[in-house]
């Protein structure tokens, strides 16, 4: 298993329902360049180009390409599938797929000419698709350690007054943690920690990232152009962890069966700023570049858990708890971007043209920041937030991401190709995740259709919960495979 497996299953264990720690940020700040099925069929690799609604995302200076105005439509199809073990019990592999149906972008572009040194002056404003978080992850195998011991070593040293209602209350209550001695050392029914549990858990997450964006772009003397846009994101989260341990052979004295969700609901608002140029080298080379600035989102996260714990003392015994609704709101900052493109056109005798494109995009995570105390003045939350921030700067790193794309144009007919490499956040890892994108259009005059498909592969690690003793970790693993094709619809008016 590579290093950044070991280094995200940390971020993704359990830990409370309202706790938000660096894998929040990585959400967060992995936004997807795309909206058009143009876009999406050369690999989000458009930094030089223009004329395509979705530059407005990447490099807002390729708006200025437009000489007549221009509405786009994209439906989208979205498959997501996933494969996942534990390390300890590969063999135990799970499959899960599904399919939904959405909306990309909706865009409009107002073209004009002005006359006298700018040969074009145009405005654009429209809604994207910027990042996809739907998927359902399965995990299943018997494996060594419980999720009780996590429960115990949250509630040691605390009194039952004092336990945190979401996570170690909730074992307290239904028996999953008992204190029999009174002196805040808290045991459970495992009297070897390292018995191996048969355990299930299954994650259904759902929701994204929507941006609307206003921009305007501008031509100067034919070989300069000029952008910059607004952009407002709206990003939920929906996801419910049920995570399940159970002795159906008998072999664990006392112990039965226990069930433990959560449940999290996120929704945020952001502003950001994008600006960028492209000129125009010879006549038919281009060089680009743009500035993203941070997102500056405000989130609010409701939450709540759910657990019951089934034993035998004398005779069988279950006990089930729902904790409170909980809500929590706070601020991140997620990190700046910046963007430099090369291009060039091509044209072979009067029917074949073209071009090729390659994006080299850096960021780096640790200018990313985490405000709990926006809303809460709490030591809790102050010592919180300051840990998060350190974890930060700690685990997450600086990342260069290359995409490159071609178009060939025979006619009214189009051709598309794209291929993208991009770097994990994290800091103690090389992998990147690759993305492969095909693409067809057709144009006439006054109106044209365009379809993209894109294949992107990711990998991680992920862990349920964690103790102490790393051995009885959980430790598993988590490929996902995200399909996704489009259709534009455009007008030009």
């Amino acid at each position: 298993m590579k290093t950044f497996n070991i280094l995200i299953l940390v971020l993704f264990s359990v830990m409370s329902s309202k706790a938000q720690n660096i894998s929040d940020m990585v959400r967060w700040s992995s936004i997807d360049q795309v909206g058009t099925a143009r876009t999406l069929g050369v690999g989000s690799s458009f930094g030089s180009m223009g004329g395509d609604f979705s530059v407005i995302n990447i490099n807002p200076s390729g708006i200025a390409e437009y000489r007549v105005s221009e509405f786009t439509f994209t439906p989208t199809m979205r498959n997501t599938k996933t494969d996942a073990f534990f390390e300890k019990n590969p063999a135990e592999t799970q499959f899960t797929k599904g399919t939904k149906i959405g909306l990309d972008n909706i865009g409009f572009v107002i073209a004009s000419n002005p006359g006298s040194n700018w040969s074009s002056s145009n405005f654009a404003f429209g809604y994207s698709r910027i990042a996809d978080l739907q998927r359902n992850v399965e995990l299943k195998g018997k494996v060594s350690g419980s999720i009780t011991t996590y429960f115990a070593e949250q509630a040691n040293g605390k009194s039952p007054d004092d336990l945190d209602e979401f996570v170690s209350f909730a074992a307290y209550n239904t028996g999953a943690i008992f204190d029999f001695d009174k002196n805040n050392d808290y045991d459970t029914d495992f009297v070897d920690a390292a018995t191996p549990v048969y355990r299930t858990q299954d994650i259904s997450q759902k929701g994204g990232i929507n941006e609307l964006t206003f921009g305007w772009a501008g031509e100067y003397k034919h070989q300069l152009n000029l952008g910059f846009s607004v952009g407002v994101p709206f990003a939920n989260f929906e996801e419910i962890k049920t995570y399940t341990e159970d002795d159906p052979q008998d072999l664990i004295a006392t112990f039965r069966s226990l069930s433990y969700t959560e449940n999290l609901n996120t929704s945020g608002v952001g502003f950001n700023v994008k600006a960028g140029f492209t000129y125009k080298l010879f006549n038919r080379l281009r060089l680009a570049g743009a500035f993203h600035s941070p997102t500056y989102y405000k989130f609010t996260d409701d939450y709540s858990t759910s657990m019951e714990y089934s034993y035998v003392d004398g005779s069988p015994e279950t006990y089930s708890y729902e904790s409170p609704e909980g809500t929590f709101e706070y601020r991140m900052t997620t990190p700046w971007r910046a963007v430099g493109s090369l291009g060039t056109t091509y044209k072979i005798g009067d029917d074949i043209k073209g071009f090729v494109n390659a994006d080299v995009e850096y960021l780096d995570y640790t200018n990313a920041n985490y405000n709990g105390t926006a809303y809460s003045s709490s030591s809790a939350e102050q010592q919180w937030t300051s840990q998060v921030n350190r974890d930060i700067q700690r685990r997450l790193g600086q990342a260069t991401n290359l995409r490159l794309g071609t178009e060939l144009a025979y006619k009214n007919l189009r051709l598309r190709a794209g291929y993208g490499w991009e770097r994990t956040a994290f800091n103690a890892d090389d992998f990147y995740n690759h993305k492969t994108s095909f693409g067809i259009g057709f144009r006439e005059d006054n109106f044209f259709i365009d379809l993209g498909f894109r294949v992107a592969k990711y990998e991680e690690g992920y862990n349920p919960y964690v103790v102490l003793d790393s051995e009885l970790d959980p430790l598993s693993n988590i490929s996902t495979t995200r399909s996704r094709g489009a259709l534009t619809l455009g007008f030009k008016f």
